[in-house]
């Protein structure tokens, strides 16, 4: 749980919670120190009022109105001497957005800020990515933020509406993210690798095996090269992320149907239901009923 000490004037830290999973926004007015501790989800943060001064292992930075701080898992960070602070903080799961690959993909900002640490391996000197909007866009960006609010509070986590909002949102600040560091932090995709993003997308949805030798008249290298030039790119293999993507998509299903986990594992080309049942339970740490009840929707 944060941490949050109230101050002698008898103000304190206030908290305000909308939605609830795939996707949790938190509001907090801070007038005192807040730590965050470390998090096993990926946590957006849009400074609405306010300054002070962001404190992380790696050191202290002083933040303002506009500010974005997105924080992937394990990273402890805190407020301090903070002025009538007003942050937002959006919480969601990376395989809800599963069928938007395409989306993300195009998007290299979107992937590099957002999906890279849960779809792929590559190194990076921190988890931790702290940038600030143009003035100019932030009125868009605010508005994108209430209008998810708005969505989480009237119950609707789980509607298109939502799930769009979340994208254009992620776009916008994609986009901020560029020109604050002008593409330096983008991740690049070769063209061969993307050819074969494609093709797993498509096995895995059909449910069908993908051969990695029915990967080199698509995409016009060997085999081996491909894997190479696929490592090289996203620090997985080929085989590895096909089985991830299964995953997401299997996640995806159980966050919003009722389709039973046997019926989702032979859609999906898992070998059985065992099969799927492991390979789930190797990613999530739970197997896909608890994920199930855990994130899905409640039970009627």
């Amino acid at each position: 749980m944060a941490l949050f000490f109230k101050k002698s004037s008898h103000q304190e830290n206030r908290i305000e919670n909308a939605g609830r999973w795939p996707l949790r926004l938190t509001v907090f007015h801070l007038v005192d120190d807040y730590e965050f501790p470390p998090s096993q989800f990926i946590e957006t943060f849009y400074v609405r009022e306010g300054n002070f001064l962001h404190e992380t292992d790696a050191g202290t930075q002083a933040l303002r109105k506009g500010a974005v701080i997105v924080n992937h898992p394990s990273n402890r960070h805190t407020i301090k001497q903070p002025e009538h602070v007003r942050i937002v903080r959006l919480r969601f799961l990376p395989e809800w957005l599963a069928r938007d690959y395409d989306t993300i993909l195009e998007s290299p900002d979107v992937l590099s800020l957002f999906f890279a640490q849960s779809w792929f391996d590559i190194p990076s000197e921190t988890t931790l990515n702290v940038f600030t909007t143009r003035e100019a866009m932030q009125p868009f960006v605010e508005m994108e933020f209430d209008l998810l609010q708005q969505n989480l509070a009237t119950g609707r986590q789980t509607e298109s509406i939502t799930r769009i909002g979340l994208l254009k949102l992620m776009l916008m600040l994609g986009d901020e993210y560029s020109v604050y560091w002008r593409g330096a932090n983008r991740i690049e995709i070769p063209s061969q690798v993307r050819q074969a993003f494609d093709m797993i997308e498509k096995a895995v949805l059909s449910g069908d095996s993908l051969r990695l030798k029915d990967l080199e008249p698509a995409v016009g290298v060997s085999q081996d090269h491909l894997g190479r030039l696929f490592r090289k790119a996203t620090g997985v293999t080929l085989v590895d992320y096909a089985q991830l993507r299964r995953i997401h998509h299997a996640a995806l299903r159980l966050l919003t149907t009722d389709i039973m986990a046997k019926d989702i594992s032979e859609a999906l080309g898992f070998t059985d239901s065992a099969h799927f049942s492991k390979s789930f339970q190797k990613y999530f740490g739970v197997s896909p009923n608890v994920y199930r009840q855990k994130f899905g929707p409640p039970e009627a």
